[in-house]
């Protein structure tokens, strides 16, 4: 009697305990390049600013469940696509002068830390890496959160600023003329 007791309330006070709560698995979320993409815009001498645009080529956002908040952002851009609407421009930012694409085709951003600041609102802290330089950088980011799409697909909408200097990779041509400061305006589209 006494071990048939001892038996159920060992296994009353299992089934009491439990187990422990399963974590929010991470949601890897693709970045869909139709709707995402990065203007770069710089002050000029002759015009007060110069915009173009850098397509992004792939990349992934990693959420923990289905908070719309990430923990690791990571993007491939195509350089060799910028664009500001001036064939001419472009020839000179693509050139080896800028951003030499005929060497370096692709733009990285691979984050190392994401701080929350706010429900919706986060920094980025990560690695750029152009024309084979690899430097820090910080994005201050937003979420406008998890909707539903098209198929089951979820989707997620995030923009960020950032900024570098031209010259901490290599672009020192035209100093003067063109300011050294780029400010880099974000959109991503991502599904899950």
């Amino acid at each position: 009697m006494l071990r048939s007791r001892t038996l159920w309330v060992c296994t009353l006070a299992i089934a009491l305990a439990g187990a422990a709560p399963p974590a929010n698995a991470d949601v890897v979320w693709s970045v869909d390049p139709a709707g995402s993409t990065v203007t770069l815009s710089a002050p000029e001498l002759i015009v007060a600013k110069v915009a173009g645009t850098i397509p992004i080529a792939s990349g992934k956002v990693v959420t923990a469940g289905g908070l719309a908040v990430p923990s690791r952002v990571d993007v491939v851009l195509q350089a060799a696509a910028l664009t500001t609407h001036d064939a001419k421009r472009d020839a000179d930012l693509r050139g080896d002068h800028f951003f030499d694409v005929a060497r370096y085709p692709q733009i990285m951003f691979d984050s190392d830390r994401v701080r929350a600041t706010g429900p919706r609102t986060f920094s980025i802290d990560g690695r750029l890496t152009m024309r084979g330089v690899t430097r820090p950088i910080t994005f201050d980011a937003h979420a406008t959160g998890v909707r539903g799409g098209a198929n089951g697909k979820r989707r997620v909408h995030y923009d960020a600023v950032g900024r570098f200097r031209r010259s901490d990779y290599g672009m020192t041509y035209a100093r003067g003329v063109v300011g050294n400061v780029v400010k880099l305006s974000v959109t991503i589209e991502a599904v899950d």
